[in-house]
């Protein structure tokens, strides 16, 4: 499976002559929409952004996605310190699932 995403992060990588491709959306989708990218990263996502209008489409549904849960979702409450432990000991001893 990890061959599967190196080979087509390489294909994308062709393709775009080196620029960001539909694969590096999915991957930076977060910093991006969050202002935490650096500008060459926003230059390069940006300018994919430009001739992907599959990615625009699922950039749009991100943002939708974000205002309707902060919209209607439950009021954030503190995750109980317990739960806190039990969930960092489960990250670190299950690290493929990250």
């Amino acid at each position: 499976m990890r061959f599967f995403h190196q080979f087509k992060w390489l294909i994308e990588r062709a393709l775009h002559l080196g620029g960001y491709g539909c694969s590096d959306t999915e991957h930076l989708l977060f910093a991006y929409i969050e202002g935490g990218l650096t500008d060459e990263a926003r230059r390069k996502l940006d300018k994919h952004l430009a001739n992907c209008s599959a990615c625009v489409r699922y950039v749009r549904s991100y943002r939708q996605t974000i205002e309707l849960t902060q919209e209607h979702g439950l009021p954030e409450i503190e995750m109980p310190l317990e739960l806190q432990s039990r969930l960092r000991d489960f990250i670190q001893k299950n690290p493929e699932l990250r």
